[in-house]
C-alpha cells in the first residue's frame, strides 16, 4: 500500500505539478536565447523576446523534467535561471518582477 501511495505521489510531483522558472538573466548569447525559449516553452518569438529583454522573469515551465531542461538549456547559454518554489494552491503570475 505504502508503494502504491510513493508512486502515485511521484507520477504528482514529475508530471501534474506545474513548476514555475525565474529568469534572472539572459547572458550576452541573446538570440540563441530567444531561441531556446520559444522551442522549451513552445511559445512565440514575440513573447521570447519580451521575456529577454524584461529580465528577471517567472515562467510557468510545465512540470519538472520540462524546467529543468529549460534551466540547463538557459544556464549553458550563459543565462542564468532557477526553478522557483510554490505551493500547489498559490498561484504566480508571470511575467517581469521587480529587480
Amino acid at each position: 500500500m505504502i508503494l502504491i501511495i510513493l508512486m502515485v505521489l511521484a507520477w504528482w510531483f514529475f508530471s501534474k505539478k506545474k513548476y514555475y522558472v525565474r529568469i534572472e538573466s539572459v547572458g550576452e548569447n541573446v538570440d540563441a536565447q530567444e531561441q531556446v525559449l520559444k522551442i522549451e516553452l513552445e511559445t512565440t518569438l514575440r513573447r521570447a523576446m519580451e521575456i529577454t529583454k524584461k529580465s528577471p522573469y517567472l515562467v510557468n515551465a510545465g512540470g519538472f523534467f520540462s524546467a529543468r531542461s529549460l534551466v540547463k538549456k538557459l544556464e549553458a547559454n550563459g543565462g542564468t535561471a532557477k526553478l522557483e518554489f510554490h505551493w500547489v494552491w498559490s498561484k504566480p503570475q508571470e511575467g517581469p518582477l521587480a529587480a
